[in-house]
């Protein structure tokens, strides 16, 4: 009896942990986010548009300048490679040659102005 109460209490207690744990989140402009390093990386697209936002692990904005990257998506079954570019306080965007889903899948690499590489996988 006192074993199964034992066990029934780390139940209860692994529960929130559990049910918190990394599932889907959503950014501050509706895309689909991820981390990346020390950013929050989300995605937005809209038509052949693709916006890329980050932030730091505060959600604070992120300046873009000096950063580039790539992002490849799977669309229509086929790897569609977009070039981002920074356009705007803490956005990259390039463009598609397809329209992207709504939430598309695949990764984005970041590169910072210092040369280092992160991943974001959606």
């Amino acid at each position: 009896m006192r074993l199964k109460t034992i066990v029934t209490v780390a139940a209860l207690l692994a529960a929130p942990s559990i049910v918190l744990a990394h599932g889907p989140k959503t950014g501050a402009n509706g895309g689909g986010q991820a981390d990346a390093g020390n950013f929050h990386v989300e995605v937005v697209s809209k038509g052949t548009n693709l916006q890329v936002f980050l932030r730091d692990h505060s959600d604070k904005p992120v300046t873009t300048d000096g950063f580039k990257g790539t992002a490849i998506f799977v669309v229509e079954g086929k790897p569609q490679r977009i070039s981002l570019t920074p356009a705007g306080e803490n956005r990259l965007s390039g463009t598609s040659s397809l329209n992207l889903p709504a939430a598309p899948k695949g990764a984005v690499q970041i590169t910072t102005p210092s040369g280092s590489t992160m991943q974001a996988k959606f």
